[in-house]
């Protein structure tokens, strides 16, 4: 199938959209801040980057604790925005994330993997158990709609105003009444700061008032020791959700995948490293948007590979038949007068003279289809079956 595919993946703050390329065989990702119309905007924005021509394929994410009807609302937003409803796919963050990290690796089975995704205004968790030939199984997804980026910025913005009293106590007063756009100003500067303590070891904030302003400096290990009883907080929400899953007390996941913004900051992945193994890529914001392109192709795959196991044994029947029926009429015309057995040998058939050596089978047509991951496709919503129901992957060895 050729074409083009889109991934929106939408947040409460931005928009992160991940396109391919099938020329060059890569995959372009892009961010868009407008929270009015995200689906058209980023749309529009990629169909331009391709000449004018649509996706064969949009998917767009969803929570896992979304319900059929918030997804149904979803899709329905989509085609409003001008998306063609017959390209549109969907597919929960948690499994996103879990394709895009299990890309190259296989689990071994009684793994136990957890998504964590830290967002800028909810922290959601999903935990799910790998079965036998690595069938995954989605077993509780948890949600914290008051616990994530938003409340680091707050103890950045905390640590700006001590900082400020002890500078300049006037100063901080007249914060305290400032007009509006002085604090959105702030607001701004404070996210900019958080995101830089997560790769830098300082960071600066100037505050602008009226009759004065002051540039602050920010340290890191400050940052560190003030956002603890956030991640303790995130972790508790982790434990809730193993213990939701049934697992036996203590257990911890086997590895955790961080995703969202707020996974970037250091802090958050060694507190989070010393309960259990982590992974997190390089840009932690785009994983879900690249995960769910993946996640529909390994479908496809797994689709395939289903179709043709089926196919595959029908294939050898009727070969069969056709060989056995060859041989009659050669037999009939008196062509031969040897017995011959029939060898059906994994998707091959081979006719060979009674009491000779079965020699390299020759193909029927029906070449065997090796499984590219240890465990299938995630399940995703097609329009034509929005059931909002995630099913449990399955193998297709």
């Amino acid at each position: 199938m050729t074409g083009w595919m889109l991934s929106i993946d939408f947040g409460t703050s931005d928009t992160v959209a991940a396109h391919t390329d099938p020329v060059r065989g890569t995959v372009e990702t892009f961010v868009e801040s407008d929270a009015v119309r995200p689906v058209s905007v980023v749309y529009g924005r990629a169909v331009a980057e391709h000449g004018g021509r649509r996706p064969r394929t949009v998917v767009l994410t969803h929570p896992d604790t979304w319900t059929a009807q918030q997804i149904r609302s979803l899709i329905d937003s989509a085609v409003r925005a001008g998306v063609d409803s017959r390209s549109l796919v969907t597919v929960s963050k948690g499994w996103a994330a879990v394709d895009f990290f299990t890309r190259s690796e296989r689990l071994q089975r009684g793994s136990v993997v957890a998504v964590l995704d830290l967002g800028y205004e909810t922290a959601d968790a999903a935990v799910f158990t790998v079965g036998g030939g690595g069938a995954m199984r989605l077993a509780a997804v948890g949600s914290d709609r008051a616990l994530g980026g938003r409340n680091l910025d707050a103890v950045v913005r905390r640590m700006v105003e001590r900082a400020l009293v002890v500078r300049d106590p006037d100063a901080a007063a007249q914060l305290r009444v400032a007009p509006v756009h002085v604090h959105r100003d702030l607001d701004a500067q404070v996210r900019r700061a958080k995101e830089r303590l997560s790769r830098e070891d300082t960071a600066t904030v100037t505050v602008r008032l009226e009759e004065c302003s002051h540039t602050l400096t920010l340290g890191r290990d400050e940052f560190d020791a003030a956002i603890v009883p956030v991640i303790d907080r995130a972790v508790t929400g982790l434990r809730a959700a193993l213990a939701d899953a049934g697992l036996p007390s203590g257990t911890v996941p086997d590895v955790l995948y961080l995703t969202g913004g707020s996974a970037r900051i250091p802090s958050v992945r060694s507190t989070l490293g010393g309960l259990c193994p982590v992974r997190a890529a390089g840009e932690t914001s785009t994983v879900v948007a690249e995960g769910a392109l993946v996640a529909v192709e390994n479908r496809r795959r797994s689709s395939r590979a289903r179709t043709l196991g089926w196919l595959r044994p029908v294939g050898i029947a009727v070969a069969a038949v056709l060989v056995a029926a060859g041989i009659a009429v050669a037999v009939s015309r008196g062509l031969t007068h040897e017995p011959v057995v029939v060898h059906v040998s994994g998707s091959a058939v081979v006719a060979q003279p009674f009491g000779g050596a079965v020699g390299a089978p020759q193909t029927a047509g029906f070449a065997s289809i090796p499984a590219d991951r240890e465990h299938s496709a995630v399940p995703v919503h097609q329009i034509e079956d929005s059931t909002g129901t995630d099913q449990n992957r399955d193998d297709h060895e």
